[in-house]
């Protein structure tokens, strides 16, 4: 994976992150798009079946939480290392991709090592597939 999938805004911040950093990764731009809204992520919260107490607790808070700004940084606060995959992929569709979208740009500016490049990386393609998993369902 050596493809960042980012928006417009978000390749403001990638210009910032050192060179060094930046190496050998491909910019292309994210177009993707889907209007998501507090109700929407409530419902999508009550169907989520998750099991890693670690994400319950962050469900508990996240309920309370309504902008995707604060979604984000209360996920950037919350260790998932040791959660199961099934568990992360059902997180992330429950944030949505303006969430994911909101952690992508608080990791762009705080980004220091390659290891959180590949990090956005990863956020960058699961926020493509939320696109493409939310916009093939009704609304």
């Amino acid at each position: 994976m050596t493809v960042l999938h980012l928006t417009t805004a978000e390749q403001v911040l990638w210009a910032r992150v050192s060179q060094n950093l930046q190496g050998n990764w491909t910019v292309e731009t994210e177009t993707g798009t889907w209007r998501d809204s507090p109700d929407r992520r409530r419902m999508r919260m009550q169907l989520v079946k998750l099991q890693d107490p670690k994400l319950l607790a962050f469900m508990e808070k996240a309920k309370i939480t309504q902008s995707a700004d604060a979604l984000a940084l209360l996920l950037s606060e919350t260790d998932l290392k040791g959660v199961m995959d099934a568990d992360i992929s059902e997180l992330f569709f429950v944030l949505g991709p303006a969430a994911v979208g909101k952690l992508i740009e608080l990791m762009l500016t705080t980004a220091k090592t390659a290891a959180d490049i590949e990090g956005i990386a990863a956020l960058t393609t699961i926020r493509r597939s939320l696109y493409a998993a939310l916009v093939s369902t009704p609304h």
